[in-house]
């Protein structure tokens, strides 16, 4: 027991408990009698001043109005009416006044008072209602009804004066009240400060008797973390609980190390943006999942299978590697996720929270034009990774966009996950890559993609088609270029392609066939729009609308 109250947590401890209790107990002490102090004043500032300006203006004007009105003529009715209804009016408002302050009163004996004054405005509303009913008799000359008007006069300023005289008398003892608590809230706030003072000189003492030495040691191993220098641990020097909290930080360092070693190691499969949402404790909301807007991607190798047939298992690896590489380097410079490799082919997403939700489409369709440029310096390099320098193998690819709502989430079993998205959009992007083939496009793109995409890339309508799986036709864009980088002759053949296309939905084939005939010998839709055409035997089917149905997924 002497050793633990020699401990120093326990002291600083124990002096840190009667510091919130000090200040705890001082602060409610306080507290409430400012609260006291503040309804006190309400009860003075909403009810019990505006009620005794309105008894004042009754007690004044009410015998002055009667004297002031002539006591005939055809204006004495309406005249004494009016100046009636007005103090009636002030009674009223009054009597709210009271009601309004006896539910701001805290003191019992406030209320008391305030519950003195309601008999006390009853009578001054009954006499007054009397004096408002004889106003025709006075208006008349009647002697009787001035002589009673008179005394109901006498007895409404009693009242008012009564009234009056009580509101002062309950003011001053308000006075009285408010001054003590305020008294007694500044008292607390006194004790408040000296404890507080008290207790920080008695830390201050103990932090001079040594503490601040191995603190300062913790300081900068604390400042070293932040800076990312994870490799020194802080010395220990002592064995108290100074020491303890040392050696559980040099524990905190260790794994922190060890984190950092699973996000550099896991970081080559899994994104380190997920990695570190993960590793850091914060991925229950990917794991239970949920709906967002996405933009999917999906590449694929053109012909890869003779490719590998052709080549060694360690080659293709090598090569197959080395494409990676350059492709997904493009896809995480755009902030793109990728989410698993799949043979030779590549699927990656851009969603929130990673990428914010306006640039998602244009960041997708711009890393894969990025993709297209790095593909020109991989096919360079293939002659040294695959050691061949005749007969190399062709390298292309295609690309599928979408955008759509999916799920995203960590999807697995409790042994193996994957953070990765999940529905028709999914579906409809990797199909949208193998539509490239029929076309003979590389980059396909719809139309939710491309209008989110906005200026950032120059593209052309290629076709209104409709997938398996999905009822509505969607148009399909092909990314021709970034904005302003396209060249004129590109351009060209985009336009002879939107005109060819608009005279293929209305019908009008021959004239389709002849334009699409004419950019086929460098363009891909064009050709195979002409085959289509030819293979139709030159005429739209009947009930034609323009869209075409894919039959292979």
């Amino acid at each position: 027991m002497a050793v633990l109250l020699r401990s120093i947590s326990i002291k600083i401890f124990g002096v840190a408990v009667v510091l919130l209790v000090i200040m705890a107990a001082a602060a409610t002490w306080s507290g409430r009698l400012t609260e006291q102090v503040h309804l006190q004043l309400q009860t003075l500032d909403r009810g019990l001043f505006p009620m005794a300006l309105a008894i004042a203006e009754v007690h004044s004007g009410v015998a002055s109005e009667m004297a002031a009105v002539p006591s005939a003529g055809p204006r004495c009715v309406s005249q004494l009416h009016g100046m009636l209804d007005r103090n009636e009016a002030l009674i009223r408002r009054t009597i709210d006044y009271r009601s309004r302050a006896a539910r701001l009163a805290m003191l019992e004996r406030n209320k008391l008072e305030l519950a003195r004054l309601e008999p006390m405005l009853d009578d001054l509303a009954y006499d007054h209602g009397k004096l408002i009913g004889l106003v025709p008799a006075l208006c008349r000359g009647d002697a009787e009804a001035k002589a009673e008007a008179a005394r109901r006069v006498a007895e409404v300023r009693r009242h008012a004066g009564a009234i009056n005289h009580e509101i002062a008398r309950f003011v001053a003892t308000g006075a009285v009240i408010v001054g003590d608590n305020q008294r007694r809230a500044m008292n607390a706030n006194f004790l408040l400060i000296a404890a507080a003072g008290a207790v920080g000189l008695l830390l201050a003492w103990l932090v001079a008797r040594g503490l601040t030495r191995p603190i300062s040691r913790l300081q900068a191993g604390a400042r070293a973390i932040q800076q990312g220098r994870l490799d020194e641990d802080v010395p220990v020097t002592s064995s108290d609980e100074i020491g303890d909290v040392t050696r559980t930080f040099n524990s905190m360092l260790a794994e922190l190390r060890e984190k950092e070693r699973i996000k550099a190691t896991f970081g080559q499969y899994v994104d380190p943006r997920v990695i570190s949402g993960l590793v850091n404790g914060s991925a229950d909301r990917s794991t239970v999942g949920e709906k967002q807007i996405a933009t999917l991607f999906f590449s694929d190798i053109a012909g890869f299978t003779p490719l590998a047939e052709r080549l060694a298992p360690s080659t293709l690896v090598r090569l197959i590697n080395a494409y990676f590489g350059a492709m997904s380097e493009c896809i995480r410079e755009r902030q793109g996720i990728i989410d698993k490799y799949i043979g030779d082919a590549i699927m990656a997403f851009w969603v929130p929270p990673f990428v914010e939700p306006t640039d998602q489409a244009r960041l997708a369709c711009l890393a894969a034009l990025d993709q297209l440029d790095a593909l020109e310096a991989f096919r360079a390099d293939i002659p040294d990774l695959i050691g061949m320098r005749r007969d190399l193998p062709k390298i292309d690819v295609r690309m599928g966009i979408a955008t759509g709502e999916v799920v995203v989430g960590s999807i697995g079993s409790e042994h193996a996950r994957s953070f990765t998205a999940m529905g028709d959009t999914v579906n409809f992007g990797a199909r949208l890559e193998g539509v490239n083939k029929l076309y003979g496009t590389r980059i396909l793109i719809d139309a939710v993609t491309r209008e989110l995409a906005g200026d950032a890339v120059e593209t052309r309508e290629i076709d209104l088609v409709r997938v398996v799986g999905r009822e509505e036709p969607v148009r399909v864009f092909e990314i021709i270029g970034r904005a302003g980088e396209v060249d004129a002759r590109r351009v060209t053949h985009s336009a002879a392609y939107a005109q060819a296309l608009a005279l293929y939905r209305e019908g009008r084939w021959g004239d389709a066939r002849r334009l699409f005939a004419e950019g086929e010998s460098e363009d891909g839709p064009s050709r195979t729009m002409r085959m289509r055409i030819d293979a139709l035997g030159g005429e739209p089917p009947a009930n034609w609308a323009g869209i075409w149905t894919l039959e292979a997924k």
